[in-house]
């Protein structure tokens, strides 16, 4: 391993370090490659949801999208974080039908969106401030925690299946083909074993959501279902029409009930928040030995001010909850394993990460040929995002259950959480706990495993 000294990590300010692209930040062209198609491509999947949902035009949606991403690169560029930033995906459907179905569209479910952003924040400044966050995570019943992801899945698929299922209709060979393509490269465990032996299996599985996008097309196009009208020219996104439908400073703020109303679901995402924080840690730990010349400082209570400030400011600039999370699981195992193979091949994780989401510069929003080569599989997009989420937090879910009766008590909760009023899911949720499953949440004076994990 080469034992030069790494370049300036940066500018403290605060607890936190701002890294300055191409300087503290260096070019790692692999990942700016993955990132420019998977990370640029994905996060248009918001579109159709601004679109359909909120009663933005598709260049609004755009210039809400980019705002919102340019405040993702914050994390790393501003704040110094080392995790791959993303929205709180299981987080995302509970929000999405929760909002659909409490507020009509219009003015409304974006000052929804405001609280939501603002109580999180709220929640993870209170929490970093008073250190009260590991004890409070682990006072939360494991069953609890599989119940709210068991609700995020059971949410995505009621989402995908159900209330869009059009999608299937009117795309059936594509979005099928999507959907196989995704779930093959990305949960089965033949392929996993494939790829152990495969370099060409192995580059397509680290391409995320990529191979669906790419079966989508070219299925879609060999039976008629998709069209692609390619446009040139720079777009010259509307903010302020955008501002105007979606900002607090133009539609008003939320009133003190909707506050009230979302402060569950807040919890709830901060819940994930943390969950999300041990994942990205764990990442990290389990590949530093490989890098010593890296080393690598986490710190949660730091880690929420960060969270904090970026979804304070998207709420008045671009309300867009729950874009401003921790981490995108897939793109963070990425590059950390390009980063613990070593130093000639990316000399830093703050520098593969930046790269791949192309040091935060919006160019894919701003290009009409890349924004119309991927606007026609945008609802697939989303459908595949949902559905693999779906998947996931059934995985994910499922081992922190260890007794039938807490699998039970844990997919009632979620099924509740996903189909009804977030106040109801609660009291059953404390009904089930107490009375059936018999336990009571207690605030531990010593630190959980989990909250171990997060320890510097």
């Amino acid at each position: 391993m080469n034992d030069t000294p790494n370049p300036p990590r940066g500018w403290r300010w605060g607890p936190f370090t701002f890294c300055v692209p191409f300087l503290h930040l260096k070019f790692v062209p692999s990942q700016v490659i993955q990132g420019l198609v998977v990370a640029g491509g994905t996060s248009m999947i918001m579109a159709p949801v601004m679109i359909g949902y909120f009663g933005l035009n598709f260049q609004e949606a755009v210039a809400l999208i980019l705002v919102a991403n340019s405040l993702l690169a914050a994390s790393f560029v501003f704040f110094g974080e080392t995790f791959a930033p993303g929205m709180l995906t299981p987080a995302f459907p509970l929000a999405l039908t929760f909002i659909v179905s409490s507020y009509p569209e219009g003015p409304e479910r974006f000052q929804a969106m405001t609280a939501l952003s603002l109580c999180l924040a709220a929640i993870s400044v209170f929490f970093s401030l008073t250190g009260l966050s590991r004890r409070v995570m682990a006072a939360i019943p494991a069953t609890l925690k599989a119940a709210i992801i068991f609700g995020a899945a059971i949410s995505a698929m009621d989402r995908v299946f159900v209330k869009d299922a059009e999608l299937f209709q009117t795309h059936p060979a594509s979005a099928c083909t999507a959907l196989a393509v995704a779930l093959l490269f990305t949960f089965s465990a033949p392929i996993q074993q494939l790829r152990a032996r495969s370099r060409l299996v192995d580059s397509i599985c680290t391409l995320g959501l990529l191979p669906g996008f790419v079966a989508a097309a070219l299925v879609g196009m060999a039976v008629g279902e998709v069209q692609f009208d390619i446009q040139w020219g720079w777009l010259i996104p509307p903010m302020g029409d955008m501002m105007a439908k979606a900002s607090p400073l133009y539609i008003g703020w939320p009133p003190l009930a909707m506050y009230l109303q979302v402060l569950p679901l807040a919890f709830v995402a901060y819940v994930i928040v943390f969950g999300d924080f041990v994942t990205g840690t764990e990442m990290i730990r389990n590949a530093q030995d490989a890098r010593p010349d890296d080393p690598i400082d986490t710190n949660f209570e730091r880690t929420q001010l960060n969270l904090a400030a970026r979804n304070g400011v998207s709420a008045v600039l671009a309300p867009l909850f729950p874009y401003q999370g921790v981490l995108w699981t897939g793109v963070h195992a990425v590059v950390v394993g390009v980063w613990k193979s070593g130093r000639d091949k990316m000399a830093d994780l703050r520098s593969g990460i930046a790269s791949y989401y192309c040091f935060g510069i919006p160019l894919i929003y701003v290009c009409w040929p890349m924004i119309s080569l991927i606007k026609p599989l945008m609802s697939i997009a989303l459908m595949l995002t949902l559905a693999l989420t779906a998947f996931a937090c059934f995985m994910v879910a499922a081992p922190l259950v260890k007794k039938p009766l807490e699998m039970v008590c844990a997919l009632v909760i979620g099924y509740i959480l996903a189909m009804f009023d977030v106040w109801i899911a609660i009291a059953v949720a404390a009904f089930l706990l107490v009375a059936v499953n018999g336990n009571l949440p207690r605030l531990r004076r010593s630190g959980s495993p989990a909250a171990e994990a997060t320890e510097n």
